[in-house]
């Protein structure tokens, strides 16, 4: 492990936890903007959905990318291989 750095095994939750959060927050907050008038409240209305949104998503993309990247290996060659 390189100082100040998490050893591998935690990039997969690492990754599922950022990319959770991007995806999550731009769609939440996209169908915030569209089916909820952008006024002062936008905030209180968008956040929490997020936060739930952002929790549910994270372990599902934890479990299933390496699942997804196998079965897509079948048919596709991946990256770097």
């Amino acid at each position: 492990m390189s100082a100040g750095r998490l050893p591998a095994r935690w990039f997969g939750w690492a990754f599922a936890l950022v990319m959770g959060g991007a995806m999550t927050a731009i769609v939440t907050l996209v169908l915030a903007l569209v089916f909820g008038a952008p006024d002062a409240g936008l905030l209180q209305a968008w956040l929490p959905r997020w936060t739930i949104a952002w929790a549910v998503a994270s372990p599902v993309i934890a479990v299933l990318s390496p699942r997804v990247r196998r079965w897509l290996s079948a048919w596709i060659v991946p990256p770097g291989a």
